[in-house]
């Protein structure tokens, strides 16, 4: 595990570096400002159902998972760690309650920014609307990825999965991998069985 930053202004850096932009002096101080360190131990719930998200943030260690239980396994909604930004989309913008649980599978640090105040400062600096704007599109675009490889085969959506982002693959529970894959764990180790024997 990684620490990607150790203070606010790092992480301001940092959140502009993953979206191609360099912030003025102002804009950067602004938005240093604006981010309050949280730290979480291993299985700590950052959100449970019935609250509202009112933050995004910057993950700048550790490893999260957001997920609904069912009757069977949990649907699993995202997993994030560090250079993601952790949110629950629909809450956020909508303000009403999420039905989602957040939770950390690792020791996390989180860089938590108050999205009304965030709002605010870009209606200041249209370098901070630029960059929410670029936020809001990335993550928009790293959920519409995960959808189309999630109508893939089993194995290539283990593949596309392994492709884009290996980090989730090698540090989460293999049984929650594969519910973010949306198979069974059983299918999940056929599939590996199947990579393996091929390789060798």
């Amino acid at each position: 595990m990684r620490l990607v930053v150790d203070n606010a202004k790092d992480a301001a850096r940092e959140i502009a570096r993953i979206v191609d932009m360099r912030l003025s002096f102002d804009a950067l101080s602004s938005l240093t400002a604006l981010l309050q360190p949280q730290k979480y131990r291993h299985r700590t719930f950052i959100q449970t159902p019935g609250e509202t998200t009112t933050t995004i943030a910057f993950v700048a260690k550790g490893l999260i998972r957001q997920y609904q239980p069912t009757d069977e396994q949990d649907a699993m909604y995202d997993i994030c760690h560090e250079d993601d930004m952790l949110l629950s989309m629909e809450s956020l913008i909508s303000q009403t309650p999420s039905p989602l649980y957040i939770q950390t599978l690792e020791p996390t640090i989180i860089y938590a920014i108050d999205y009304q105040e965030l709002k605010q400062l870009a209606t200041r600096l249209p370098e901070i609307s630029e960059l929410l704007t670029r936020l809001l599109e990335r993550y928009i675009m790293r959920m519409a990825a995960r959808q189309h490889y999630l109508d893939l085969p089993p194995i290539e959506r283990y593949l596309a999965l392994m492709d884009a982002d290996s980090e989730i693959i090698r540090r989460t529970p293999l049984k929650y991998v594969a519910w973010y894959l949306r198979m069974a764990p059983e299918t999940l180790s056929r599939v590996r069985n199947k990579l393996n024997k091929t390789e060798n």
